[in-house]
């Protein structure tokens, strides 16, 4: 994480939280996934020799058609203004981690030999919670190669109750006596 990118991170949480902090969020991706999505008006938003005016216009249109509001709009002509847009993606990731450090929530990337219902989700998601003591988020991602069971990733921290895990755990006892 750069210097800047937390900065500019801090001070659009400090306009935005509490009442537009998800919000915000929302729209940042948003306009953060156009970019990604449209190379063109990328560049043209990130080139220092356009002028100032034309990529804030530029901006202004995209905030029209995503429907941003004016703290969005604001932020993002600010990037523009100082040559910082091409940071976006990286203030965007910045701003949710502070954004999740100051609601208690934490993210958790769980990987399943197989899908989910919605009960099975719930009991990892309280599992985590129980685990953590902070609201859990959870993204679920399928991996078959895990033969059973899961692994769930909060952080640094990876509990791993995968069948290939205990195989492996197995195979070590094993070949150690």
């Amino acid at each position: 994480m750069s210097v800047a990118a937390s900065r500019y991170a801090k001070a659009l949480l400090d306009v935005l939280y509490p009442a537009k902090s998800e919000v915000g969020r929302e729209q940042l991706l948003r306009f953060s996934s156009i970019l990604s999505q449209q190379s063109e008006a990328r560049l043209l938003l990130e080139n220092p020799t356009v002028p100032v005016e034309r990529r804030k216009e530029l901006v202004g249109k995209l905030a029209e058609v995503l429907a941003l509001e004016s703290p969005i709009r604001n932020f993002l002509n600010l990037l523009v203004e100082r040559n910082r847009l091409e940071i976006l993606e990286e203030i965007v990731t910045t701003y949710q981690g502070l954004l999740d450090d100051k609601l208690g929530v934490v993210r958790a990337r769980v990987t399943s030999a197989l899908e989910l219902d919605a009960s099975q989700q719930n009991e990892v998601v309280s599992r985590l919670q129980a685990l953590t003591g902070k609201q859990v988020r959870m993204e679920v991602h399928i991996d078959p190669s895990l033969i059973g069971g899961l692994v769930a990733q909060v952080g640094s921290t990876i509990y791993d109750g995968s069948i290939r895990q205990r195989l492996q755990a197995f195979r070590n006892n094993l070949t150690q006596d």
